[in-house]
Parts: structure tokens; sequence; C-alpha cells
């Protein structure tokens, strides 16, 4: 039987801003808006509904306005919100998307910042969910140390994904010593691999990535155009997992989508390489269009697992 994946991953409202390139310190560009859309949590949880998993949102909402509107697509998007609301709003990332696809982000933080524990301790947890908690929530003070310190106590029945996220700098390190040494699976792009490796160095040199995590546990490196490497358990070899023929329009969004697919095909018990075989297919239609959203629907991921690349009609 599938289980659910279950993200802490908090929901913001996303403003993107397509830029030529981005300024010079107290310089200014033009920019072409696109409309307001949910983004972080709500693309990785898109991701897994849209695959078939059941999908939960354990991140709080707020009262405000820009809440309302991430609740009510939650709900179109299948997704399960399983925190109580709390008084304020969500906060807001403007993204800087540069035209070679890359993007910058700012982020102001509101009621997502601030998870409880107790609310996550009374969640009812089941044998084979997935449960999913994003470094970029690590990043925040106000959250750190409520949600590392859960992701730790998680019972072993269930598996522990840790996505690294851009933010890996301003996590404390005591954080990701305390989490890796719990999850089960650990995602990551090649830039947040170095600078996670760099963290752990500096502060007790010598520190390994892979040594802090169990034996038995896994990791995946995201490489970009390459697709991903997958390190089943310490004994094992890198395997690679090509990527899929697609060209690069804006990279918004694809590291979450990639996230979500892999997470959801882990709850239907897929193994992880074909798990990641079914995140590179979607990161690639991700890739392919503006916007992280739509997020690829099971059927274009089928289809790129079919042909090898992404279609035409399917941009």
């Amino acid at each position: 039987m599938s289980g659910r994946f279950i993200s802490t991953h908090s929901v913001v409202l996303v403003l993107p801003l397509n830029i030529h390139t981005l300024p010079e310190r107290g310089g200014s560009v033009k920019a072409a808006t696109a409309m307001s859309r949910p983004g972080g949590g709500f693309t990785t949880l898109s991701a897994a509904a849209s695959m078939g998993a059941h999908a939960a949102l354990a991140s709080p909402l707020g009262t405000g306005p820009n809440s309302s509107t991430v609740r009510q697509q939650l709900a179109s998007a299948g997704i399960q919100l399983l925190t109580q609301e709390l008084v304020g709003d969500i906060g807001v990332a403007i993204q800087l998307l540069e035209a070679d696809g890359s993007m910058t982000s700012v982020v102001t933080a509101g009621v997502e910042s601030e998870p409880s524990r107790a609310a996550l301790d009374s969640l009812v947890l089941k044998p084979g969910d997935v449960i999913h908690i994003s470094g970029a929530d690590l990043a925040v003070p106000s959250a750190v140390s409520v949600l590392a310190g859960w992701g730790a106590a998680l019972p072993a029945s269930v598996t522990l994904v840790l996505s690294i996220a851009q933010a890996v700098e301003q996590v404390p390190v005591w954080a990701w010593k305390q989490l890796l040494r719990r999850a089960d699976v650990v995602t990551m792009n090649v830039r947040e691999s170095h600078a996670l490796q760099r963290n752990l160095n500096a502060s007790e040199p010598g520190t390994d990535i892979r040594h802090l995590m169990r034996p038995d546990a896994s990791l995946v490196r995201r490489i970009g155009a390459k697709g991903s490497q997958v390190h089943v358990n310490e004994d094992a070899p890198f395997i690679d997992i090509p990527a899929f023929s697609a060209v690069t329009v804006d990279t918004a969004g694809v590291g979450d989508t990639h996230i979500g697919t892999m997470c959801a095909a882990l709850a239907q018990k897929h193994s992880l390489e074909e798990a990641c075989r079914w995140a590179n297919a979607a990161a690639a239609i991700a890739i392919s269009h503006e916007s992280a959203l739509p997020v690829p629907s099971r059927a274009q991921v089928e289809d790129v697992l079919n042909t090898g690349k992404v279609q035409p009609l399917n941009l």
C-alpha cells in the first residue's frame, strides 16, 4: 500500500520578474512581470500530487489574503492541509529570472516561518509515509530548532527526505548534523553539495556529508543537464541517471519539481533509481516552459520516459 507524501516545506507567494541580467549593486534594470503564484512547498506538493501521491502540507498558513489564495489552490491540486491557520499571512518571494534561465530569489518571512513542534508532534504518521524537510526552512532562525528536532525524532517506520536548498550557508551546522544522521534520503544540486561540504569542514575539518549519514541512507545529487546521481548506500557505487532531452527556458521550481516527483515515486514503492528517472523526466518538462506551474502531469512524465525527450505538445 502506498504511503503519503507529507512536506513541511513552507509555502510563500511568488512574484517572478523576467530580466535580461542582474543589475550591478545600486543599479537598476527593467523587468517584465508575470502573475503571482504560490511557490516553494506548493510546487513540491503539486508535483507529488500530479504523480498520483496522497500529498499533504504540514507547514502553517495564515488568515491573510495570500494564504487564502494558496489554500484555494492547494484544494484545487488535491493537497491536504494538516496544520491549523495562524493569525497573519505567508511571506513573499521575488524571483529574478535572467535570460539564460538562471534564478536569484529574495524572500520575506511570514507565518510559514513559525512551525509549531506541538502541531508537528500531533500528526498521526503511518508506516510508509515519506516526510520531506527543506533546507530553505532550516535557514529561518524561528523554524530551525523545531524542524531539526522533530525530523531527528521521526520513527524509523517513515522515510525522511532532506533537501539541502539554496540557503545552505545560512543553516546552522548543528542542524545539518542532526538531520543528516536521521535522513533516509538526502537530495541536493552540485552547488548545494559543495556549499554544505565547505560548511561542515569549516566547523570540523575532515567532516564529510556521507560520513554523517547512516551507512544504509541514500544520497541524490542533481547535476543539471547531466541528470542526477544516486548513491544508494555507503558501500554502493554512484549510479548515473541520465537527463532527458529538453530546451532550457526557465529554471524556477525545477529542483522542487524533481524532489516532489522523486518523493511521490518513493511513496508509491518505486526504487530510488526509478524514482530519480521519473524525477529527471519531470524536471525536463519543468525546465522547458516558463514558470514552475503548471507542474508536469503523470501522462507527460510517462511520455518523456518512453520517448527520451520532451515533445512539443508538452511545452
